[in-house]
C-alpha cells in the first residue's frame, strides 16, 4: 500500500473513531441517571481491555509494553480523562462537554510539538478554525457569564483536566505507535487505567449493585463498542497520520454530539452552536489537506534525492 492509501486510511480510522465518540456523551448522559460517573469509568476501560485481549489473541500474543514510561502515562491518563469526564458531565448538559475538545486538540498539539518534535507548520489555520468553532458550540450563543455560574464552574473544570489528560494519552498512543501495535499499546494501558479506576468504584462508587437491563446493555455497548472498538481505530489512526492532525479528525464527533444531544435528550442547540460545527469541520478539511500535501512534498523530495 502507497504511503498516500495509508494516510487515506489513517484518516478513515479517525473518522470513524469520531463517529463512535459522537455517542458517548449521550449514553454517559443516559446512564448517570441510574450508574454513579466511577462505575462507569471502570467499566468502559475493563470492557474495553477485554476487546483489546481477544484482539490480540485473535492476532498471536507479541510482548507488550507494559512498564514503559509512555505507556504508564497513557494510563493515567486515559483513567484520568474518563473519570474526570464522567463526573464532570454528571453536572453539566451533554453538549457542554463539548470543552474537552479544544482543550485535548491544544493539548496535544503542544504535547507533539515538545516531546515528540512534530512539525505542524501549514495547519496553524485549520487549527485556529477548528478550536474555533469549537469554542463556539461550547459557548453555545448562552454567554460567558452563564458559563461561570458557581452551578457550571466544577464541572467545566472538570472537563477541562479531562481534555488535558486525554492529550497526554493521545501523544503516549503517538509515540509507541512507531515500535508497537494499536493492541499492544492499549492492552497495558487500559489494564492499568482499570486498576486505577477499580478503588473509585468500590470505595466511593456503588460497583456491585443491581442496575437495570438498560443500564447493562448501554454499559456493554458503551465499553465494547464505543470504547474498545473505537480506540483500536484510534490507535490504527495514530500510526498512520500526525498526532496534531488525528486529535483535530476525532475532534469532528462534536458535531454528532450536538445532533444526538438534540435528537436523543432533546437538549437546546442554538444557532452559534451550528456555525461552530460547521468551522469546526472546516477546519478539519483544512489540517487533513496540510498534513497530506506536507506527505507529498517529502515524497517528492525523497525521490528527487535518491534519483528515483
Amino acid at each position: 500500500m502507497t504511503a498516500k492509501s495509508e494516510y487515506a486510511l489513517g484518516v478513515l480510522y479517525l473518522l470513524l473513531t469520531a463517529l463512535c465518540w459522537g455517542f458517548v456523551a449521550p449514553t454517559v448522559k443516559r446512564l448517570t441517571q441510574e450508574v454513579d460517573s466511577y462505575t462507569i469509568s471502570f467499566f468502559r476501560v475493563f470492557l474495553a481491555a477485554a476487546v483489546f485481549a481477544l484482539l490480540l489473541w485473535r492476532q498471536g500474543w507479541r510482548r507488550i509494553p507494559w512498564l514503559l514510561p509512555w505507556v504508564i502515562a497513557g494510563a493515567v491518563g486515559r483513567s484520568g480523562n474518563y473519570l474526570l469526564y464522567n463526573a464532570g458531565l454528571a453536572r453539566m448538559p451533554s453538549n457542554a462537554a463539548t470543552i474537552l475538545a479544544p482543550v485535548q486538540a491544544l493539548g496535544t498539539v503542544f504535547l507533539a510539538r515538545r516531546l515528540l518534535s512534530e512539525q505542524v507548520r501549514g495547519k496553524w489555520s485549520g487549527i485556529a478554525l477548528s478550536v474555533g468553532g469549537l469554542l463556539l458550540i461550547w459557548w453555545s450563543g448562552q454567554g460567558w457569564r452563564a458559563l461561570v455560574e458557581p452551578r457550571y464552574m466544577v464541572g467545566n473544570t472538570l472537563l477541562v483536566l479531562s481534555g488535558l489528560a486525554s492529550a497526554l494519552q493521545f501523544t503516549s498512543q503517538k509515540a509507541l505507535s512507531v515500535r508497537f501495535s494499536a493492541g499492544q499499546i492499549l492492552l497495558p494501558v487500559f489494564l492499568l487505567s482499570t486498576g486505577i479506576t477499580a478503588p473509585f468504584a468500590l470505595i466511593a462508587g456503588d460497583l456491585g449493585r443491581a442496575y437495570s437491563p438498560l443500564a447493562w446493555v448501554l454499559l456493554l455497548i458503551l465499553g465494547i463498542v464505543l470504547t474498545g472498538g473505537s480506540f483500536y481505530l484510534l490507535g490504527e489512526g495514530y500510526k498512520r497520520c500526525d498526532a496534531s492532525t488525528a486529535v483535530v479528525i476525532t475532534n469532528t464527533s462534536s458535531f454528532l454530539t450536538l445532533l444526538w444531544s438534540r435528537l436523543l435528550l432533546r437538549e437546546h442547540v442554538s444557532a452559534a452552536m451550528v456555525v461552530g460545527a460547521v468551522l469546526s469541520v472546516t477546519g478539519t478539511v483544512l489540517v487533513v489537506n496540510a498534513e497530506r500535501n506536507a506527505k507529498g512534498f517529502a515524497t517528492r523530495q525523497t525521490k528527487a534525492g535518491t534519483g528515483a
